[in-house]
């Protein structure tokens, strides 16, 4: 345990150093403070809650873990998470010539409108069209999953429904990344305006967002949809007419607190409901199922991508090569070699069980499962250079209501990269249709830079 200890201070240590730097609107803020929660965190705790993670996640084959499998994983978690925060300093370096703590929404002007009216509603229409036929067709799928799944809490319900309302792409395409993009568009309109049209639009679109996200049957996206609207909400109301700066007063300060606890508090209670509804416990008393929910929903937090990074680690090359590019689908399709379903096989190879699943894992760890050490030290070097031009370039933009929204949803790919691999991070998880969207809208297709 004492590499533990060591890996534990070392991150900390960072933390403290970096603190300016992690604790700002950008791009690596959001991947570190993700990947420490999610992943990080339950790796290092592992160790010492080992029978206690047997039991909870008894479904694994945890035993085939061994004393180096949880050290190499530790080592390879952390190392690569320094690895890409250093990489980010140096990219810094090379473009500002110092290390540049850049806070996207600090903002000295009010926002201006540099949206396109009607790439904004052609895209709406459009939409909508195809949303209609879709669901039209897909209706039988869609009342099994609400009625039998989250509302019958049959879980097996919820997986067949999801499998069939997301076999077709564009559908998810739309669903996970445009109709949020839209929804907080109309958020601006509706803040500018103060219109009953803009106010119904967004109530409009919010509904829509928010029933078929949750159709989607699964909660991440949700609770990121919910806090990237927050986000965007606290942006707007703050600069969209900045007032003459003052201090805030306590009361202020202590609202804005309840405010964020009432946020957080929120999210939480919905994240125990979709949990309730999508397992087949039975509580004798709100007590005990409040805290039975509780202890779920933080075992997945520090547990659902940090147990699968030990089955990963002890996997490969051990039992299987690297799978380097293999598990890409589009690569399969366009270069024609048969997709290696890596989260498919890792599942099937730990369970005890004979249902069907995947795993999961960040981007740093996914670059040692692809690649091997070189392509882990490569990857995870590139991935901090990534994020270092992201957010030079995101710095350099005007701060319209566009390019902060597109600002929002970068932070939202930054915290997918913490969930999964780069390559699912752009294509997958919608980074490239963020962009797509990002310059569509914008007036006279003219993306407006900072003087």
């Amino acid at each position: 345990m004492a590499i533990t200890y060591v890996l534990i201070f070392v991150l900390l240590f960072h933390i403290i150093l970096f603190r300016k730097m992690i604790f700002r609107w950008n791009t690596i803020s959001i991947f570190f403070i993700a990947t420490c929660i999610f992943s990080i965190i339950g790796i290092l705790m592992f160790p010492f809650m080992r029978m206690y993670a047997g039991r909870t996640f008894w479904t694994f084959q945890l035993e085939l873990i061994t004393d180096a499998d949880v050290v190499k994983t530790q080592l390879l978690a952390v190392g690569g998470l320094m690895l890409v925060l250093y990489s980010y300093v140096f990219g810094m370096l090379l473009m500002y010539k110092r290390v540049e703590c850049i806070d996207h929404f600090r903002i000295k002007t009010p926002i201006k409108n540099n949206l396109s009216n009607v790439n904004f509603y052609f895209m709406l229409i459009g939409i909508f069209g195809f949303l209609f036929i879709y669901l039209l067709i897909k209706r039988d799928v869609l009342l099994t999953g609400l009625f039998d799944g989250l509302i019958g809490r049959q879980p097996v319900a919820l997986l067949e429904s999801r499998r069939g309302i997301t076999s077709n792409y564009l559908y998810v395409v739309i669903t996970y990344n445009l109709l949020p993009f839209l929804t907080i568009v109309a958020l601006f309109l509706m803040m500018k305006k103060k219109t009953l049209m803009s106010r119904l639009l967004f109530i409009g679109l919010f509904l829509v967002s928010f029933l078929l996200i949750l159709l989607l049957f699964q909660k991440r996206p949700l609770i990121l949809f919910l806090l990237s609207l927050t986000v965007a909400a606290f942006v707007f109301k703050k600069y969209i007419n900045i007032k003459e700066k003052r201090i805030r007063t306590k009361k202020e300060k202590r609202k804005a607190r309840r405010r964020t606890i009432l946020v957080l508090a929120s999210l939480f209670s919905i994240l125990l409901l979709l949990y309730y509804s999508a397992t087949t416990y039975r509580f004798d008393n709100i007590f005990e199922g409040l805290f039975t929910l509780t202890e779920i929903v933080l075992t997945r937090v520090f547990g659902r991508l940090a147990i699968p990074a030990f089955c990963y680690v002890h996997y490969f090359p051990a039992v299987e090569d690297h799978y380097a590019l293999t598990n890409i689908g589009m690569f399969s399709k366009i270069f024609g070699y048969e997709l290696y379903p890596d989260s498919k096989v890792l599942f099937n190879h730990f369970t005890r069980n004979k249902k069907e699943g995947s795993l999961a894992i960040n981007s740093i760890i996914d670059f040692y499962g692809a690649f091997g050490y070189y392509g882990f030290f490569t990857g995870n070097f590139i991935l901090g250079l990534l994020l270092s031009a992201l957010d030079a370039f995101l710095n350099r933009l005007e701060k319209n209501n566009i390019n902060i929204i597109f600002i929002i949803f970068c932070f939202v790919f930054a915290y997918y990269l913490s969930q999964a691999s780069l390559a699912r991070s752009l294509l997958g998880y919608g980074f490239f249709f963020f962009m797509v969207a990002w310059m569509f809208l914008q007036k006279n297709f003219k993306i407006k830079m900072r003087p």
